[in-house]
């Protein structure tokens, strides 16, 4: 099998891996086939969040790789930073994140109130949450923060 490059977005990528992945598995594809896997992923829509800048909305596009949502029912994006400190502080510069001060290695959040982002990390994994509605993001916001005090 040639290099093949698949048109998808982030949730698909991940479906696709992981039946190529049960492929391995069961016989059905090489792992050298698999390791040729290459996706092109369909930019994310920030149409419904006019709030975010184009530079973080660069940065956004290009570091969290699932769509999803939040208990509440919030557009969430979800990434994996692993250990890196690194990583870490290029998040908070780049999404424009004001830090709270929790857990600082192990776990925390940020908010960037003019853009109305939530950002949380807890042992690599990264979420962030994009509002499009102050008060639902100053109420997100008030939850996480409340959360954080009493469990961290």
């Amino acid at each position: 099998m040639k290099t093949m490059t698949i048109k998808c977005t982030r949730n698909e990528m991940h479906r696709i891996l992981k039946n190529a992945v049960n492929d391995c598995c069961n016989g059905k594809m090489s792992w050298s086939d698999y390791n040729k896997l290459e996706f092109d992923i369909t930019p994310l829509d920030f149409s419904k969040f006019p709030e975010i800048k184009e530079e973080t909305r660069k940065y956004i596009d290009s570091v969290f790789d699932k769509e999803d949502t939040d208990k509440n029912g919030n557009y969430m994006l979800r990434g994996f930073i692993g250990d890196s400190l690194k990583k870490w502080y290029m998040d908070k510069e780049k999404l424009g994140c004001n830090y709270a001060p929790y857990g600082f290695y192990y776990s925390g959040f940020g908010f960037n109130d003019s853009e109305m982002l939530i950002y949380t990390w807890c042992e690599g994994d990264t979420t962030l949450t994009i509002f499009n509605d102050r008060k639902k993001y100053e109420a997100e916001r008030k939850s996480t923060e409340k959360w954080f005090d009493e469990n961290c």
